[in-house]
């Protein structure tokens, strides 16, 4: 097997590498991704391709998604650390969105939905992303095991 092609990557202030081996056995091409500062790989598993050009292409879009995602758990964390202090956040998706929850001693009666096409986007607004949030956290927070009733007010810093 040659040897790799590495590039560097700059995805939102943050240095990859990207790695392209290949071919193997079965003809295909494996990318690897890892961040340079961290040496943490981004993946589980390399991201395949049928050429080397399609190999890094897909990581690429793997590496944009998942960064993405990341950086909206990021604003969330965020944003409950303000509203909410001592919950955890819970983000699961499904096909077309990317979920929020909290649990701990916050939660909300609808979690927060945002489409994965908003948060894959590279137009997307981390700012605005902040103020739908708070907005949802505003409206929709209240303390673990309140089952009726509004929103609670969030706690305040004044004395």
């Amino acid at each position: 097997m040659p040897d790799a092609i590495v590039e560097e990557i700059v995805v939102f202030g943050r240095r990859f590498a990207v790695a392209v081996e290949g071919p193997d056995a079965d003809r295909r091409f494996s990318a690897t991704i890892r961040e340079i500062a961290t040496g943490r790989v981004l993946t589980r598993a390399p991201v395949r391709g049928r050429s080397a050009a399609d190999a890094r292409d897909r990581a690429l879009e793997v590496m944009h998604n998942l960064l993405g995602i990341e950086r909206l758990h990021e604003i969330v964390i965020e944003v409950a650390r303000e509203i909410a202090p001592g919950a955890r956040v819970d983000l699961t998706e499904d096909a077309h969105s990317i979920h929020a929850g909290l649990s701990g001693g916050w939660e909300l009666a609808i979690p927060f939905a945002i489409p994965r096409d908003e948060v894959y986007d590279p137009a997307f607004d981390p700012e605005r992303a902040r103020e739908l949030i708070r907005e949802h956290f505003a409206a929709h927070l209240r303390r673990a095991g309140i089952s009726r009733g509004g929103p609670v007010s969030p706690p305040t810093n004044s004395p």
